[in-house]
């Protein structure tokens, strides 16, 4: 009976151990790198920055492939704020080829007004 305790003891923890560890996989997926390509989310942007019909289709891949570089870096050991910074400089650069200045310019706006609101909370 005592080793069944024991047993179920250190099953637990270990268990317990494991789920926190996983802890950071919530706060990747809460990036709002990722809440970027929601489909509601990604169509405010899209309107707010006056796209046409093919920019909205090269934004919607740009996204979905900063997903991948964050994925990425998360893999490779990096922290939330490490592997949003990459996402981010990775979608800025693609983005600017797509977009015109004037979409570039509240595009870049939006990102900095995100991030500073994601660090405040």
């Amino acid at each position: 009976m005592k080793r069944l305790v024991v047993l179920l003891v250190a099953v637990l923890g270990f268990g317990a151990t494991t789920f926190a560890g996983n802890n950071n996989s919530e706060a990747f997926s809460n990036s709002f790198i990722y809440k970027m390509n929601e489909a509601k989310t990604f169509d405010k942007i899209a309107s707010f920055l006056q796209v046409g019909f093919e920019q909205k289709d090269a934004l919607e891949y740009v996204f979905g492939e900063a997903t991948k570089v964050m994925d990425k870096a998360a893999k490779n050991g990096a922290s939330v704020d490490e592997a949003t910074e990459k996402a981010v400089y990775f979608n800025l650069g693609n983005a600017k080829q797509i977009l015109s200045r004037d979409q570039y310019v509240k595009f870049v706006g939006l990102i900095n007004l995100t991030m500073i609101n994601n660090k405040m909370n």
